[in-house]
């Protein structure tokens, strides 16, 4: 063992999360934050540096993931790596694979991939994307866990619950189930896998309780002290959010994506997460309530 390798043996672990400065990512830098481990943002421009350093961490790195030799800078010396891809990215895949990829380069030992609930959906290409990579990380050398979450609460607070008071246009069957987990669940969890043994080579689908969205834009109203209620509009009609407008691809995939939830929702068992938290999951109601800024103009938040 070389001294620099024994040096590093002796130190808290380094766990780079990659995708650190989107809103799943500042999530999770706050659970590891609370935990054991040196902290690595890896961020891409600096208003992601701006972002993650208001949350209080040092080791900010900046990479593109489309340039190969960036991502590998970046998780130099790395010991776990928590890959968050970029969303309704085209080629998603092809990212994540190219950041395990530096993660084996880097020698680290723990590769975590953030995949979503039912990858496997035909008809939702940004899912397939998703199958894609994790067929790359089952077949890596390193030791991986692949977490396959349901719904984020906090999606559904900051796109629709920050809506003026009345009605809420909604691009699907507002009377469909889904499921919802709460970022702060997903980002205690992502930490257990990390920081525990015995998630080497595990799947885990990490599902919250189950609400109609009517239901989860009342609970949204409630929570500002106003009254919300979720009207459907066709999937087809309803007008695109920032960033997504503007590429074909994004927007194909995004209007699938409604018109699949449309069909039938995206439900999930809450099983493995209450196993894996070791208390039951938090409700939608518990996410609304600790959202303590409300902005209506704020857009997707």
């Amino acid at each position: 063992m070389s001294e620099s390798q024994a040096v590093r043996s002796q130190e808290p672990p380094l766990i780079a999360v990659i995708g650190a400065a989107g809103l799943c990512g500042t999530y999770m830098l706050e659970a590891a934050l609370r935990a054991p481990f040196r902290v690595r943002a890896v961020v891409h421009g600096p208003a992601g540096r701006e972002r993650v350093a208001a949350l209080g961490v040092d080791d900010i790195v900046d990479a593109d993931l489309e340039k190969p030799d960036t991502v590998r800078q970046a998780l130099k010396n790395a010991d776990f790596v928590f890959m968050i891809p970029p969303a309704f990215h085209p080629e998603e895949d092809v990212l994540a694979i190219r950041a395990l990829e530096a993660a084996e380069h880097a020698g680290a030992r723990r590769f975590v991939y953030l995949s979503v609930l039912h990858p496997h959906t035909p008809g939702l290409r940004h899912h397939l994307r998703k199958a894609n990579a994790e067929a790359a990380v089952r077949a890596s050398r390193l030791n991986w866990t692949i977490l396959q979450p349901s719904m984020f609460a906090q999606i559904v607070l900051s796109t629709w619950g920050r809506a003026p008071a009345g009605p809420v246009a909604v691009p699907f069957n507002v009377d469909n189930e889904f499921s919802f987990i709460d970022l702060r669940d997903l980002g205690e969890a992502g930490v257990k896998v990390l920081s525990e043994q015995g998630h080497d080579s595990a799947t885990y689908e990490l599902a919250g309780p189950v609400l109609t969205l009517a239901e989860a834009v009342r609970v949204a109203g409630r929570a500002r002290g106003v009254d919300l209620e979720a009207r459907t509009v066709h999937w087809a009609d309803a007008p695109l959010p920032p960033g997504v407008a503007d590429s074909p691809s994004r927007a194909s995939d995004m209007r699938a994506m409604w018109q699949d939830y449309d069909r039938h929702g995206l439900r999930g068992n809450s099983n493995v997460l209450r196993m894996l938290l070791g208390r039951e999951p938090a409700s939608f109601e518990e996410a609304a309530t600790a959202i303590r800024k409300w902005d209506p103009l704020d857009g997707q938040g």
